[in-house]
């Protein structure tokens, strides 16, 4: 069965045809697999590697230009601290790779047909759901799907991903469910498999049946660290589910051999967490895995699993090390407060995972920083019970804890205490300090590249509006407009001139709120968003009464699959002469924003 996605009906030619049955080894094979199927048709993709060498060199390593800043100084990773998986590398990855399919298919002005879709890896369907989208709005772009329900046999229970593909083919348009997914793709392809990555090469290793289970392992700490990055959950999972298996062979004389194996394997990543400095034993092996495990259950929605891993890394663990003890306090009391809102069993974790890091003369520096994360979340979860004053108390403990440290995961957490310091302010209602802490944050170490740089002013800019320096704030707006086009950045360029175009607007300036939904437009056209071109054109209705935007609006908003209940609200306000101004963005106090354009969630 050939399914023609989002139906367009825009087939013109043959087909240029490409198998994406390539496994979770490692992410993006499956998108690399269809470019190249469409550059041997002689596709250019109109210099997309030139204008975003850094996505580029993720997707081909070995095209790497001199020169090319590495994708993780120029955009933010996924949080394991904090369980959040929104990663800017990951969309702005997908995002290039989903535009070449377009620019692709449209140079030759054949369709892509792609078979094997339920066998490639998860971060590779992620990234064909968003150019389903994207092809929407690109004239003679067009991606058709052959046997989208046809899927691999799961490699252990953990990393079956079944329903996550589903999601995605639904938000490319299919009406299907899991009852019509057949297990008929075979894996025979995964012995040819040729990896062009760390990533690849290390999944080969962790899954080497001849090789010894030291290695294997060693192999395996070093994958999940690298798959973490480019949100390869499936990968993660079944590797490390299946290195748990073999730490019954390996002698606890050989794990320091094994930890230094692992650390050389990785040179390439600089992980904040999923540090392998603090694992002493095969129990700390065991309960790395497990905590591995816990946090693909948890990014993937299924929590009932991820708290049942965080609780597993300390039972029947002799030997582990108290501060993977009170790791897996932590995690447990993260998912039960974040996803579950079950305060009252979090804080219960909390006050246990702080009786395993008591202060102690002479204890190690590790311990002190994991109490400190652990009195960074007891603040959180008093903030989620609107004690603030308690809350700040425990930030304040949680950054003398952070004295002295300079370790990746303390300056993570440094970063996360100001932020959360000056919301805890800003919550209370003292935006004076609240700007005042958030402007000593300029003193944080990274505080000069143009990521820090983009956050930081955008929520300056939140921050001046309540306190009334609105002038203050839109010069910080334009700061972080440019360093979000220094870096190449669309999504959040396209973000800020939407709320710039109501901040005009409703500050009396109807021509400069045009020229910024102009803007917008353009910025959220070259993204390949329905709703985000919907929103500019309404903004421009708004403001100009354009009976072009207007007529524009409906048939733009209709092509969304991201947020199609958002923009038929949209089109209906605009068809009916209705207010617009509650349908269309304000500035904020925080940048952060989900990735909805590639997330797949429910």
């Amino acid at each position: 069965m050939v399914t023609r996605a989002a139906e367009s009906g825009r087939t013109s030619g043959s087909s240029v045809r490409v198998d994406v049955n390539t496994g979770p080894a490692a992410s993006y094979t499956g998108l690399r697999a269809s470019i190249d199927a469409l550059r041997a048709e002689g596709a250019d993709f109109a210099g997309l590697a030139t204008s975003h060498p850094s996505e580029w060199a993720e997707l081909f390593p070995a095209e790497t230009a001199p020169g090319t800043a590495p994708l993780e100084e120029i955009a933010l990773a996924p949080s394991e601290r904090r369980l959040h998986r929104e990663s800017e590398q990951v969309y702005r990855v997908l995002t290039v790779a989903a535009a070449a399919l377009c620019a692709g298919t449209a140079q030759l002005g054949r369709p892509l047909l792609v078979s094997g879709m339920g066998g490639t890896d998860l971060s590779s369907l992620r990234g064909f759901m968003r150019a389903i989208e994207h092809a929407q709005v690109v004239e003679g772009a067009e991606l058709l799907l052959d046997a989208p329900t046809s899927v691999r046999e799961p490699i252990g229970r953990y990393a079956d991903y079944r329903r996550e593909r589903v999601r995605c083919l639904r938000r490319m348009g299919l009406r299907v469910t899991e009852d019509d997914l057949v297990v008929d793709l075979g894996t025979a392809r995964d012995t040819g498999f040729v990896p062009v990555s760390e990533e690849g090469e290390l999944y080969l290793r962790a899954r080497d049946t001849e090789s010894v289970a030291v290695d294997r392992v060693a192999a395996a700490l070093a994958y999940c660290r690298r798959a973490f990055f480019s949100a390869n959950w499936e990968g993660m999972a079944s590797v490390a589910g299946e290195a748990i298996g073999l730490l019954s062979r390996i002698p606890e004389s050989d794990v320091p051999g094994l930890l230094a194996k692992a650390e050389r394997e990785e040179e390439l990543v600089h992980a904040i967490e999923f540090e392998t400095a603090i694992l002493r034993g095969t129990a700390d092996v065991r309960g790395f895995l497990l905590k591995v495990l816990g946090i693909q259950a948890g990014f993937r929605g299924d929590q009932d699993t991820a708290v049942a891993c965080f609780r597993a890394i300390r039972e029947d663990a002799d030997g582990l090390s108290p501060e993977l003890r009170a790791q897996s306090h932590l995690y447990s009391a993260l998912t039960l407060s974040k996803r579950k809102n079950r305060l009252a069993e979090a804080v219960a974790e909390v006050e246990q995972g702080f009786e395993v890091v008591k202060e102690r003369p002479d204890e190690a520096e590790s311990v002190r920083r994991e109490r400190g994360w652990l009195h960074n979340l007891r603040g959180l979860t008093l903030f989620s019970e609107r004690r603030l004053g308690a809350a700040f108390e425990h930030e304040k403990q949680a950054l003398a804890c952070m004295a002295g440290l300079t370790d990746a995961s303390a300056a993570h957490l440094r970063i996360n205490l100001y932020s959360n310091i000056s919301v805890l302010q800003e919550k209370a209602g003292k935006h004076g300090s609240a700007l005042a802490t958030w402007e000593k944050f300029k003193q944080a170490a990274g505080s000069s590249n143009a990521g820090f740089r983009k956050h930081h002013a955008y929520r300056s800019a939140g921050l001046r509006l309540l306190v009334g320096e609105r002038d203050a704030a839109v010069e910080d707006l334009d700061i972080t407009l440019a360093n979000a086009a220094e870096l190449g950045d669309l999504f959040h360029e396209t973000e800020v001139r939407l709320e710039l175009g109501m901040l005009h607007t409703t500050g009396g300036d109807a021509k400069a709120g045009a020229e910024q939904y102009e803007r917008a437009e353009s910025a959220a056209r070259l993204l390949g968003d329905p709703y985000r071109i919907a929103l500019a054109q309404a903004g421009r209705v708004m403001t100009t009464g354009s009976t072009t935007a207007a007529d524009s609006v409906g048939a733009t908003a209709a092509l969304s699959l991201t947020r199609p209940g958002d923009a038929d609200a949209l089109a209906k306000a605009v068809a009916e002469g209705g207010e617009l101004q509650g349908l269309l963005p304000k500035p904020r106090t925080k940048l952060n924003r989900p990735f909805d354009l590639i997330n797949f969630q429910d």
